[in-house]
């Protein structure tokens, strides 16, 4: 049991946060531990993305199916986008998880904060701009995943109009992919020691007092979230077939490590081979996944309607239906600038409230404090969010859903 990933994973959590707990000290000095690991992990993403994204749209042959597919995956993406939205605000609305609390600002270490999160957008404008790199290989060195798509698209579309004179560069990026693949594989062991110390920063450095005079707005977004990935989970049986408890443990150790490192970027490449093997064909994948992990963050969402209706509540700053609405139009856009790893959702958080002024930017600082745990919850849904919108793609391109694939075996010299 003990060689099993998510057991390692358990056993670090707990492990944190006993620590934590009994050492606060040694908890706040432990956090390196999980800055380190997702920056580790991060480190492989914008080539992963650029390779899985160009060999999807080489493997479809042509734009025109490229962007067929393109096309159906921004219609589920902003379909569970919405779903999303309309969860967090019908559950904050019937939990009111600010309602009484008078929050109060807390002296708070927030180099976590500053080292994982992405930077913000101020606007639309700048949220095109980010889209283009200064240079053809800074789009890989900028640490941002949107001028990765962009070059993607672009090399794709490439190969498949120069055709047959491409194919040495698409073998060439196949075998780059299975080589970050493999290294992955290796980073992806240490996933318990990552988990181990971002616990113990966060119990160490705020407390299970301070992180329990926030758990209603804990319970109000595991709730919300719950309810989304229940929604999600049940779109998939019925359009599949495959029952939801063999789907969640095909991608437990996956969904387990989202929780303890709070990215769901750290799986990608473990997330892509497995749903290869529930029947997803390689162009669909290598499409929609990437893809997911900007334009369909549905655990940002739910977190961004609750966070901010926690925050109005909690200051006592009234929104109407109107108002809210206009709030919900800004996020279905807002929802899409966060990235997928830590610290993304509270930037993006921190664009929504920029935009309208009705709540104070300032406010948000002191949710940092359990961002953290949110971070966990958001990813999670995020990850499961992924997960579904590429099999229902998969299955609306005719394919056959349920029946997990052996793994490929290794080639023999010979």
């Amino acid at each position: 049991m003990l060689r099993q990933l998510y057991v390692q994973m358990i056993l670090g959590v707990v492990a944190g946060t006993i620590l934590g707990y009994v050492w606060p000290n040694a908890g706040v000095a432990l956090g390196p531990l999980g800055i380190a690991f997702i920056k580790t992990m991060r480190m492989m993403v914008p080539p992963i993305l650029f390779c899985t994204i160009v060999d999807g749209i080489v493997l479809h042959g042509g734009a025109l199916r490229t962007g067929s597919t393109i096309v159906r995956a921004l219609i589920v993406f902003l379909a569970i986008t919405i779903l999303a939205l309309l969860s967090g605000t019908v559950v904050a609305g019937l939990m009111q998880p600010g309602a009484g609390l008078n929050l109060h600002a807390v002296a708070m270490n927030q180099d976590m904060h500053r080292q994982l999160a992405g930077p913000p957008i101020n606007g639309p404008g700048e949220f095109l701009l980010r889209m283009i790199p200064d240079t053809f290989f800074s789009a890989f060195t900028a640490g941002d995943v949107l001028p990765v798509l962009f070059i993607a698209g672009l090399v794709g579309f490439g190969l498949v109009r120069i055709g047959a004179s491409g194919e040495p560069i698409v073998r060439g990026l196949r075998a780059l992919t299975q080589l970050q693949f493999t290294i992955f594989g290796f980073l992806v062991r240490l996933a318990p020691v990552g988990a181990f110390g971002a616990i113990a920063y966060t119990v160490g450095a705020y407390g299970i007092g301070f992180i329990g005079s926030l758990g209603m707005l804990i319970a109000t977004l595991a709730i919300a979230c719950l309810m989304l990935a229940s929604c999600l989970l049940m779109a998939v049986r019925l359009a599949t077939g495959m029952p939801i408890w063999k789907l969640i443990r095909h991608f437990r150790d996956e969904l387990l490590i989202v929780v303890g490192t709070s990215s769901s970027e750290v799986v990608l490449p473990r997330l892509i081979t497995k749903l290869e093997r529930l029947g997803a064909s390689p162009a669909v994948v290598g499409l929609t996944v990437p893809l997911g992990y900007t334009l369909n963050l549905a655990g940002t969402a739910v977190y961004l309607t609750v966070a901010t209706l926690f925050l109005a509540e909690a200051l006592g700053i009234p929104l109407p239906p109107d108002r809210l609405a206009l709030y919900l139009l800004v996020m279905l856009v807002t929802s899409k600038t966060a990235a997928g790893v830590t610290g993304s959702g509270f930037s993006a958080l921190l664009l929504t409230l920029s935009l309208l002024p009705d709540i104070p930017v300032g406010a948000a600082a002191m949710l940092i404090a359990v961002d953290r745990v949110l971070s966990a919850i958001r990813a999670t849904t995020s990850g499961l969010a992924n997960i579904s919108a590429t099999l229902l793609l998969a299955r609306w391109d005719g394919a056959t859903i349920g029946e997990v694939r052996p793994k490929p075996m290794p080639p023999t010299k010979g």
